[in-house]
């Protein structure tokens, strides 16, 4: 089954990461990609899953590295073995670094296996394939008053 997590609100990866501690408790075993983020993100050092690991920096703003990035990551995931796989991001690198029928094909590979994707856009024929669909939406956040990321908090 595919679940989507999806919008501009806090906690997409959270619930995806959630989901995947769940399959763990069941002896599930989980592969977790971060498309998009760098290896940074403080939940990495816990997690008793298998994960693609992404460069230790990424700059700001996307580029080559990215692309080259999301490559290296895709090959992970159709190799990966694991009954659940997380696509952390999954939605924004679709028409970016990734075509949508590359996509959907990725994920009829999969077929058969749990697959959590999050990000912030609705890509319809994604939205499609979809057994759940959860939309995030932010109300308030710190960041709209200037405060930045906090590391344990949103990273």
């Amino acid at each position: 089954m595919i679940q989507i997590y999806y919008g501009f609100g806090k906690g997409k990866t959270t619930a995806a990461i959630g989901a995947g501690m769940r399959a763990k408790g069941a002896d599930l075993t989980v592969s977790l990609v971060q498309f998009l983020k760098d290896n940074k993100s403080s939940e990495l050092a816990v997690l008793p899953f298998d994960i693609w690991q992404a460069p230790d920096s990424l700059p700001f703003s996307p580029g080559e590295i990215y692309r080259d990035a999301a490559k290296s990551a895709l090959d992970f995931v159709k190799n990966s073995k694991s009954d659940m796989i997380i696509l952390d991001e999954f939605l924004d690198i679709i028409g970016e670094y990734i075509s949508e029928d590359d996509a959907l094909d990725l994920l009829k590979a999969l077929e058969g296996r749990e697959i959590i994707i999050t990000g912030h856009k609705e890509v319809p024929s994604i939205f499609d394939t979809a057994d759940y669909i959860t939309y995030f939406e932010k109300i308030k956040h710190p960041y709209d008053k200037g405060v930045l990321a906090r590391k344990g908090i949103e990273y």
